[in-house]
């Protein structure tokens, strides 16, 4: 049996203490490390007996591996000292906020070896994987992820902080070419898009909807995927999706429902990727497309604001 990893997380706020919380819980790590820049923060980890350094250079000392958990603009720095230090990160999305960071994150990857996986959790959604084997039966989808607004990820664009995710996952349904693309989108809470409204044609036929907003009365998360044989719908908070056959030469899928946390999920993916040597799905490579999608659609996101009553 390999040895825990030794883990470090910086950043710890609400991701960062939900990371905490599941590192803790696995046998397959030993937390070793914790940093965070705010004061109130550090003593109260301390308080707990929490095993708390008063820098990041002695977490990176430390450790075999990081969990990046801090404010998005503070992710280059924070993943290049520790690509630097020949450390494995886990960084959350978005991983960065300009192509140039991840250019010289990828640079850093690719000299040290080492592994990177970044957070898109949706990935290791039950609801999502279980349309994933049924996806070349799919030609169209709508993905929808609204919510009430919380200024926790408003220092960044709803396309960054929400839509990510759904693209995300378009491109692991898809890995398509986009044809065309069209946008709008206004804010109302922040000095950013707030909501968008986004249509996506690929090379080849299909397509997909996407309605995301942060400033919702309720929450909600879904994903209708279909095509000429078969329609799904994936509830992504519930962890849910079920199955409808169009043809009557097609057996129906079963309803899908499965209790495994995805964070767990992703954290576990992790480590196993770490001690067997191996690269991830979600590297800082193949996140690229998606990343590339992401700088385009905020980019006419902001040149197309369609009200502002700021």
């Amino acid at each position: 049996m390999s040895s825990p990893v030794r883990l470090g997380i910086v950043g710890l706020g609400y991701m960062g203490r939900l990371h905490l919380q599941k590192a803790l819980q696995s046998p397959r790590t030993q937390v070793v490390a914790l940093f965070d820049t705010s004061p109130t923060c550090h003593i109260e980890l301390q308080e707990k007996g929490l095993p708390v350094v008063d820098d990041y250079e002695t977490l990176l000392a430390k450790v075999d591996a990081v969990i990046i958990a801090s404010p998005t603009p503070t992710h280059v720095f924070y993943a290049a000292a520790a690509l630097r230090a020949q450390k494995h990160i886990l960084i959350e999305k978005p991983v960065v906020t300009t192509p140039e960071e991840l250019d010289l994150l990828l640079r850093l990857q690719e000299e040290m070896d080492v592994v990177t996986v970044v957070g898109h959790i949706e990935r290791f959604n039950p609801a999502f994987r279980s349309l994933w084997p049924l996806r070349h039966l799919f030609w169209q989808y709508s993905f929808e992820r609204i919510a009430p607004w919380v200024p926790r990820g408003s220092e960044v664009s709803v396309v960054l902080d929400l839509l990510i995710h759904d693209l995300d996952l378009f491109w692991a349904l898809t890995e398509g070419r986009i044809a065309e693309m069209r946008v709008s989108a206004y804010r109302s809470h922040s000095d950013t898009p707030d909501s968008v409204q986004l249509y996506i044609d690929l090379v080849g036929g299909r397509g997909a909807s996407f309605l995301v907003s942060r400033v919702a009365p309720h929450k909600r998360r879904r994903i209708v995927a279909h095509g000429p044989s078969i329609w799904a719908e994936a509830d992504l908070l519930s962890r849910t999706a079920q199955f409808w056959c169009l043809t009557p030469e097609m057996e129906t899928p079963l309803p899908s429902s499965y209790p495994e946390d995805a964070l767990s999920a992703e954290l576990e993916h992790f480590l196993s990727c770490i001690q067997e040597g191996r690269e991830s799905f979600l590297s800082l490579a193949h996140v690229y497309p998606v990343m590339e999608w992401t700088w385009q659609v905020a980019a006419m996101a902001e040149s197309r604001l369609l009200f502002s009553p700021r």
